[in-house]
């Protein structure tokens, strides 16, 4: 975070670079006195590089965009290859959307995948994917992650370790299919395929490159 006292060239250089922050809690918690626009931050859980936005009043999602706890601005995911990890739970609802891209954005898709931290069962041989609700041509349950039938208990288990492959998206098998920029208020949802899952925790996976994010 910015330096209010000492060394003037050590001030200086803080204003640019703030110092590593362990999680999105304490990039968040920096005071509103030690954010300057344009300072850099580097989130070390994730490896994540962050802008601060002094003026940007987006709506914050925790995954590209982040709300301070005090003041105004935002904190800006910077462009760039990033993995975003979305939590879903069994509880999560059919249609849920897991991400919204705001003004000001273009991001490129480059693969799903998922993450298990607890096994998922229940139901009537239950499965899940993602799509997207208002991209054109991805709005099929399954389009994206779990293909038509959607990802069966067997696939989504713990034991797959950080990242599941998961059903190829019925609409992602192709280059062709991958090229489309995903603009502004263009979505990702959570999609039940098949019956409900009752137990099981996790996070969709997105590989991607955030084109430009400029905080309008």
């Amino acid at each position: 975070m910015k330096l209010n006292y000492g060394d003037l060239g050590a001030i200086e250089v803080s204003k640019r670079i703030g110092t590593p922050v362990a999680d999105l809690t304490e990039l968040k918690g920096i005071p509103a006195d030690r954010r300057v626009h344009g300072q850099l931050f580097h989130k070390l859980d994730d490896g994540s590089n962050w802008r601060f936005h002094s003026t940007s009043a987006l709506t914050g999602d925790d995954l590209i965009t982040a709300t301070p706890g005090s003041g105004s601005g935002r904190f800006l995911r910077m462009p760039g290859n990033n993995l975003l990890a979305i939590p879903i739970a069994f509880g999560t609802a059919d249609a849920t959307v897991l991400l919204t891209i705001p003004a000001g954005c273009l991001l490129e898709m480059l693969e799903f995948r998922w993450r298990v931290t607890a096994d998922w069962t229940g139901g009537s041989s239950s499965t899940i994917g993602v799509s997207s609700s208002t991209k054109t041509g991805y709005t099929t349950k399954g389009d994206l992650l779990g293909g038509a039938a959607g990802d069966l208990a067997a696939m989504l288990v713990a034991s797959s370790g950080l990242a599941a492959q998961g059903t190829i998206g019925a609409q992602w098998g192709t280059i062709a299919l991958r090229r489309p920029v995903w603009k502004p208020t263009e979505t990702l949802r959570h999609d039940r395929i098949t019956s409900a899952y009752t137990a099981g925790t996790g996070f969709v996976l997105v590989s991607c490159n955030i084109i430009t994010h400029n905080g309008a």
